[in-house]
Formats: C-alpha cells, sequence, structure tokens
C-alpha cells in the first residue's frame, strides 16, 4: 500500500509560528502595512523575514488578493478577481530564498498605483517554506505560511456608501444563547467601520435591552456584505421589536426596525431573569419589606430622565445622577444601559467618599 503525503498547511496573518518543538518556525514584520497613496505614485517598502526555528528552510514569497465572507473571515484568492485587488502594482525582491537558523532575510517590495485607482484597495504577501519531513515514518510534510496584509487608501477619492441589509434573530437550539443578526452592505468602494445599537423592545416600548454592534472596530471590505452577531444575555423568552441604528460614516445613519419572537428553546433557562414576588417575602419566618409596585413611565419620559442623568453625571453632580437613574430603573429594571451608568456612578461617590475621609 502506497505512502500517502499530507502536506499541513499552517495559514497565519500576523503572527509568528512554531511548530513540533521549533523545527520549523518563521517570524515576518510588520505584519501590516496601512498607506495613503495618491493615483499614479510609486511606494517602496522593506520585510524582514526571519527564521526561529531548528532547520535551514527554502521560502517562496508570492502576493494574493485580500478578501472576506459574509461573518468576517479573511479570504485570499489569488488571480485578481476582486473589485479591492492591487496583486499586480505589487513587484518583491527577491521571490526565493533559503534561510540558515536564526538569519534574516529583507524583502523588499515596491508598488505602483494606477492613475484611475480610487477608494481602498487590499493584499497580502505571503511567504511560504518549502514542505519538510514531519515525525519519522508518520509520510507527512509539514509547511509554515505567514504574510504581511497591506490596506491602501488611494487619498481623495472614493466614496461611502451603505444599507442595512438585514436585520433579524439567530434562530437556532444548537446555540448556548440566541444572537441577532445585523448584516450591513458596503455599497461603496472604501472601507467602512460600522458602529451603533440594537434595542429591544418590548410591545408596548420599553426597553429591555441596548446592544451595542461591532464594539472590536471590525471592517467590512468595499463592495460586499458583512453580518454581526450579538448575543443576547438574560432575555426572557417572548415577543420583541427589534431596533437598530447604524453609523457607517457616511452622510446618514441608517436605521431599521423587525419584530422578532425569542423561544425558550433559544435561551438556556438559568439566563433568564427572575421573576419579582408581588407580595412579602418570608425569609427565617420574619417578612421582608413588601417589593415597591413598579412606576409606570413612558418611553419619552424614559429617555428624558436618561439625559438628566446623564447631565448630572457630567456636570459633576453624582449624588443626584444616582437618584435619577434609581427612579429611571424602577420604572425600567431591565435597561442594562442605565444600570451600568448607576454602578460607575456609585463607584464615582465612593471614590470621592475616600478622598474626603
Amino acid at each position: 500500500m502506497k505512502n500517502i503525503t499530507a502536506i499541513i498547511l499552517i495559514i497565519l496573518l500576523s503572527v509568528s509560528f512554531a511548530l513540533g518543538q521549533g523545527a520549523l518556525s518563521i517570524n515576518v514584520w510588520p505584519s501590516r502595512v496601512d498607506i495613503s497613496v495618491v493615483p499614479g505614485e510609486s511606494r517602496t517598502g522593506v520585510i524582514s523575514v526571519d527564521n526561529k526555528g531548528k532547520e535551514k528552510t527554502q521560502v517562496l514569497c508570492y502576493i494574493t488578493d485580500v478578501g472576506m465572507d459574509i461573518y468576517g473571515e479573511l479570504l485570499f484568492p489569488e488571480g485578481g478577481t476582486l473589485a479591492t485587488s492591487c496583486e499586480s502594482w505589487f513587484l518583491v525582491n527577491p521571490e526565493n530564498f533559503f534561510l540558515s537558523q536564526g538569519t534574516n532575510q529583507k524583502i523588499r517590495y515596491t508598488l505602483k498605483v494606477p492613475d484611475n485607482a480610487s477608494g481602498t484597495y487590499l493584499a497580502s504577501i505571503f511567504f511560504h517554506t518549502k514542505p519538510q519531513e514531519g515525525a519519522k515514518n508518520s509520510g507527512s510534510r509539514l509547511s509554515v505560511r505567514v504574510g504581511t496584509l497591506f490596506v491602501i487608501n488611494v487619498a481623495g477619492t472614493g466614496h461611502k456608501d451603505g444599507e442595512l441589509s438585514s436585520l433579524s434573530l439567530h434562530n437556532t437550539v444548537k446555540a448556548t444563547t440566541a444572537q441577532v443578526e445585523l448584516g450591513v452592505l458596503n455599497k461603496g468602494n472604501v472601507l467602512i467601520r460600522p458602529k451603533g445599537t440594537v434595542e429591544i423592545k418590548t410591545n408596548d416600548g420599553w426597553t429591555v435591552d441596548k446592544l451595542i454592534i461591532n464594539d472590536d472596530n471590525q471592517a467590512v471590505l468595499p463592495n460586499s456584505e458583512r453580518i454581526f452577531r450579538i448575543p443576547l444575555v438574560n432575555i426572557k423568552p417572548g415577543n420583541y421589536n427589534l431596533v437598530a441604528m447604524v453609523d457607517y460614516g457616511g452622510a446618514e445613519i441608517l436605521s431599521g426596525e423587525t419584530m422578532v419572537n425569542l423561544v425558550a428553546t433559544e435561551v438556556p433557562r438559568h439566563d433568564w431573569p427572575i421573576p419579582q414576588s408581588k407580595g412579602p417575602i418570608k425569609i427565617s419566618g420574619k417578612a421582608a419589606k413588601p417589593i415597591e409596585p413598579v412606576v409606570k413611565l413612558s418611553p419619552e419620559e424614559i429617555k428624558s430622565l436618561y439625559s438628566l442623568a446623564t447631565k448630572q453625571y457630567t456636570a459633576g453632580d453624582y449624588q443626584s445622577s444616582l437618584s435619577t437613574w434609581q427612579k429611571l430603573l424602577k420604572a425600567d429594571p431591565g435597561n442594562t444601559t442605565a444600570r451600568k451608568n448607576m454602578e460607575r456612578t456609585k463607584t464615582k461617590l465612593d471614590a470621592l467618599k475616600k478622598i474626603k475621609g
């Protein structure tokens, strides 16, 4: 029976990698290059490749496009097929070289920007080691690929244009928590980093939670769509309205609204809020104080209280701000943003007391 040779390709961006006992390891610096250019301009630069392993290795250098799937995973197609392709702009020297243990190779790159270039372009210069024999008698061959990511913006060109492509609840009984899915379509030719919120509201207008969109500032590539997933925590099953507000840096704020049904199988039972009792609670035979009735306020009144508490905090009137946050939360106990702000106000008051004390 013939031995089957398996080539294990370790694909990495922005990091070095050591395999096994360090026999195969290379490091590339810089891992990312952001460049602002003008049409017709030429640029040169240097990438440093280090052999951190224990063996001499042969390295092949080549250029690929950079794409992204709908959930944000990077893709590296070859052939210059993407709208953001700038593979043909680059020349590298040398393209093929040997690295002995502990040695370094400087790779010089040159890029020439076409006169008609406009917007954002992406590419990656990859360094791929020649496959080497793996564990003895295993029949495997091992290789490493690391690269430098290039993001090239042509100054004074391009346009931003976006829209919300979807807003829904990710329905899966396998997930530990349900997820809100928000799709952003980048119809322009420059990279955008959308930010915003999705409010979860009951049918009568009460805000249960406010979710932050793209808190880690991820990108949506030109002429592409990306779906952001935001987990729901401590949301009781039921019918809700999702209200999205998104700023992508363009001329308008994107907004969207939809009704969803969160079913019991999508949320672990231990994540549900514990309902409050309507009567006295007995502890060790003694009756506790009755729970105060929930004060009903309109959404406009809730919004007004939120604004007042924020202004009081900004003005340094932390005690008044705390009282306003507490009043707001009596009427809207599910408002997690207000609760976080109240805790921050308490922390500020405690710090001031320590200073004065």
